[in-house]
């Protein structure tokens, strides 16, 4: 990652979770351990009975009877009918923020500019600091350390982006905001991970679960999968060899022509095309290609690392 970096984005989700039954509601929806300090953070998953990923957020502890609920990809109406439709006798309120002024994903230096220019001090681990109306906690792009900065007001925006434009720092597109996320394994909700997926299939049964905790929705379901030790299918990195036709999802075959998966995404970066893909654990070494497109081969980045690593 270049020596001082940022990415404009709106988040998707903004949601706070207000009320007396706050702590305690949130800690039954959450897959997170939500019983954290006032300004500490946590980041989880909204999950089904089944176990299946309905969202994802970072969880802003304000308060006992007040948190923030704030996402990169699932929209806000989605975390709030998930809560409302489980809300029976519980104190609790859910409100949206509007639709937010800017938001941006920092690196390196920019950091600190931005946090003087706020009055904010850099958040610890885990934690997040605030002033009115904007909230600065520590992201999930990739594996390079990165500030998100969320501002509520669209008047603070126009000043965020002064600082920014003063400070000559580099701005990144989604592209490349994508392919961080590729290749570092932090796969994006809605992009990459669909409803249809188990935290343990796209890498987030160790950083987004807690076994530890009571009952929660799907906790029974991700206790089993504990006891199994892996999922039967992976979340992976995958190189293209070209652009597929038509629209993703596209089905993979092995070289027996066996379905083993599918292929979720293609970017372009400057090492040719990656991708990400949902491959079942159980196929046979090797590339895969895309069903009525043999010419596009695709190679498990993991796969292609570890027989490079064997060479003599």
């Amino acid at each position: 990652m270049v020596s001082s970096a940022a990415y404009y984005y709106s988040p998707h989700g903004l949601l706070f979770i207000e009320g007396e039954d706050s702590a305690t509601f949130l800690q039954g929806q959450f897959s997170q351990e939500l019983r954290i300090s006032d300004k500490e953070v946590a980041y989880g998953l909204w999950l089904n009975s089944k176990g299946k990923i309905l969202g994802d957020s970072f969880v802003l502890k304000i308060s006992d009877q007040r948190f923030l609920a704030i996402s990169y990809s699932t929209e806000t109406g989605v975390m709030r009918e998930n809560l409302e439709n489980r809300i029976i006798m519980d104190e609790v309120e859910t409100r949206s923020t509007g639709s937010g002024g800017l938001s941006v994903s920092l690196w390196g230096d920019s950091i600190g500019a931005v946090l003087d220019r706020f009055g904010l001090e850099e958040p610890k681990e885990g934690g997040f600091s605030s002033s009115k109306d904007v909230f600065a906690f520590w992201g999930r792009r990739g594996d390079s350390r990165n500030l998100e900065v969320v501002v509520l007001s669209s008047g603070l925006a126009e000043a965020l982006k002064i600082v920014l434009e003063n400070f000559s720092v580099r701005i990144l597109d989604t592209n490349t905001i994508g392919l961080i996320a590729l290749k570092s394994r932090f796969f994006e909700l809605c992009r990459d991970i669909l409803e249809s997926d188990l935290p343990q299939e796209v890498g987030l049964g160790d950083s987004a679960v807690s076994y530890r905790k009571g009952c929660y929705i799907g906790q029974e379901v991700m206790a089993r999968l504990k006891s199994m030790g892996q999922a039967r299918r992976e979340l992976e990195c995958v190189s293209v060899s070209r652009n597929p036709e038509g629209e993703s999802p596209w089905k993979l075959l092995d070289s027996d022509g066996k379905r083993v998966g599918e292929l979720r995404r293609v970017l372009s970066g400057s090492g040719g095309l990656v991708g990400s893909a949902m491959l079942k654990r159980s196929r046979p070494g090797g590339a895969c290609s895309i069903d009525g497109q043999a010419d596009v081969i695709v190679h498990s980045v993991v796969q292609m690392k570890a027989a490079r690593a064997n060479e003599v």
